[in-house]
């Protein structure tokens, strides 16, 4: 089903939580609200849920306006951060239980129950408690109460941030694997980057109760509209510089840096307007090629000017991270990340080139 907010805006007192976001989610969609803390994005979810009544602005589901209607009405299906099992019932009572809010009659409950079970992958675990289980099954327990009632719409607040990294990395795929056999339109609150990209159909970023950006995961973190979108979803490296002044009849696409010239090869590298003088270009770890001092870069590469050193280097098993000391950069760290099975890397205090391909620049101004 199809979710849309319009210009919706929240206050608590002098405080404006949330400011005119609007949103359309597609029929089926997994989308994503992502952000820092205290960006908005539990308000938005508390409100879509409707333990928030009191807002501005419009919000409806296939069109029909929600105003009014309270959250036990709307069906919608919700997973919260903690879980919010109830202790002193089996895993059958937790499931069951929204069912039997809704005078569900007892045989379709004990159907719909080993349904929902068999969904998230525990049947047979019917008779166990919540302290019985492990925080990766106390979760899937949590999703199958929220799928049991079939719900119009799919609501998770922060469902992986009680997990440690391997049961999180199970369970985004579990998630996926649920979402594509329901097809339910999801609503997915996290600030963890990489559970956004790597999960959603498209996202959307906020900051201080506004809309930064909307898109899918790839556009935004290989196209973000701006710095602060670029630094949340990934790290970036920064040079400051100015634009050149085009050739007569061409459009600008020249930055000038400490470190040498850039070339930016595409309109869509650069934003819209974007005039001669002040500007910062950036580039992403995984994109800086480097090699011993003196060595020549891939074809199509181009080398910054000056030496860089290695100021330190960390394995993190597939790749190496390092921290760069570029010239001329006031004491600024650049990263690097390098991929090197069965590769030499650099150590510590190596003097280094430095290159980077013309595509992988992008410029703010």
């Amino acid at each position: 089903m199809s979710l849309t907010l319009d210009k919706l805006t929240v206050r608590y007192g002098d405080v404006t939580a949330l400011h005119q976001v609007s949103l359309a989610l597609k029929p089926g969609e997994m989308f994503f609200l992502l952000g820092p803390s205290g960006c908005g994005k539990s308000t938005l979810l508390r409100t879509v849920a409707g333990f928030i009544e009191d807002y501005e602005g419009g919000l409806a589901l296939e069109g029909g306006s929600l105003k009014g209607v309270p959250a036990h009405r709307r069906d919608f299906g919700m997973v919260f951060q903690n879980y919010a099992l109830f202790p002193h019932l089996t895993v059958l009572g937790n499931v069951a239980f929204g069912l039997e809010a809704r005078a569900v009659a007892a045989a379709e409950i004990r159907t719909r129950v080993a349904e929902a079970l068999g969904l998230v992958g525990l049947s047979g675990y019917e008779t166990r408690r919540p302290g019985e289980l492990s925080g990766g099954q106390q979760q899937r327990v949590a999703l199958a109460r929220a799928l049991v009632i079939r719900p119009r719409v799919l609501l998770l607040d922060e469902p992986l941030s009680n997990l440690d990294a391997k049961l999180r990395w199970d369970m985004r795929s579990e998630i996926k694997r649920i979402h594509a056999a329901t097809k339910l339109t999801t609503l997915y609150v996290t600030h963890d980057q990489k559970e956004a990209l790597s999960m959603a159909d498209r996202m959307a970023i906020l900051k201080d109760g506004k809309l930064e950006a909307l898109g899918a995961p790839r556009e935004l973190y290989d196209h973000p509209p701006n710095r602060f979108c670029a630094q949340f979803l990934g790290d970036c490296n920064v040079l400051e510089g100015a634009v050149a002044a085009p050739a007569t009849g061409s459009a600008p696409g020249r930055v000038r840096t400490a470190l040498g010239e850039i070339a930016l090869p595409g309109e869509k590298h650069w934003p819209a307007g974007l005039q001669v003088g002040k500007a910062e270009v950036f580039c992403r770890p995984e994109s800086v090629w480097l090699g011993a001092a003196g060595s020549e870069p891939p074809a199509g590469a181009v080398v910054l000017t000056g030496q860089a050193k290695v100021a330190s280097a960390a394995f993190l098993g597939a790749s190496t991270l390092y921290e760069l000391a570029l010239p001329h950069q006031n004491a600024a760290i650049w990263h690097a990340l390098r991929h090197e099975q069965d590769a030499a890397g650099f150590a510590e205090g190596a003097e280094v080139t430095v290159a980077v391909a013309p595509p992988a620049w992008r410029l703010w101004q």
